[in-house]
């Protein structure tokens, strides 16, 4: 029990001195995360997102705490704070669901180069999603993308859902949707 509460007063103590999360690093205080959070860490941010989006340490999930923690995050620069929003956008546990912002949160993570928002961007392209209409070339081509980025846990859902698509498209589409793959350009800055 000391070290716990050495542990804890540690944390609090860095956070009072201005320190910051390192990544993968995880203060289980939510007190002291909290504290880092409002100092603008942006890690600490993240994690308290996911945190209150998971109903971890907490009474209960906050999805509108956890976006507003990941909006703040995604300033901080953190990409996969983008994918976290988008992602409560899509799954729709902020209501009303804000077609934009999900969108544009998504976009900027795939730009980025986050496989798990290029995958999400293709089923909304290729299944149209509450605002884009079905366009199953974007859709190709969001898969190919992020098939590209060799992520081993995706391989297989990214796999089907690029078979699913290329057979509701004709030999033309897939062509157009593999040039299109082949000359994005992935995004250097954050919006």
């Amino acid at each position: 029990m000391r070290k716990f509460l050495g542990a804890i007063s540690m944390v609090g103590a860095l956070a009072a001195a201005g320190a910051s999360l390192a990544d993968g690093e995880r203060v289980a205080d939510l007190g002291a995360l909290t504290a880092l959070a409002d100092r603008g860490d942006a890690g600490a941010q993240l994690d308290l997102g996911r945190r209150l989006r998971d109903g971890d340490g907490v009474r209960w999930r906050d999805f509108e705490g956890a976006a507003r923690w990941f909006r703040l995050a995604a300033g901080g620069g953190e990409v996969e704070a983008l994918y976290a929003l988008g992602r409560l956008h899509y799954e729709g546990f902020l209501v009303p669901r804000d077609n934009a912002e999900m969108l544009a949160a998504l976009d900027a993570a795939a730009g980025r180069g986050h496989a798990g928002a290029m995958l999400t961007l293709g089923v909304i392209h290729e299944l149209g999603h509450d605002g884009p209409a079905a366009d199953h070339r974007e859709a190709l081509k969001w898969y190919e993308l992020a098939a590209a980025r060799g992520v081993p846990e995706l391989d297989g859902k990214i796999s089907y859902l690029r078979q699913r698509v290329r057979a509701k498209m004709s030999e033309t589409e897939i062509a157009e949707a593999l040039r299109l793959a082949q000359f994005w350009t992935p995004r250097l800055s954050m919006p």
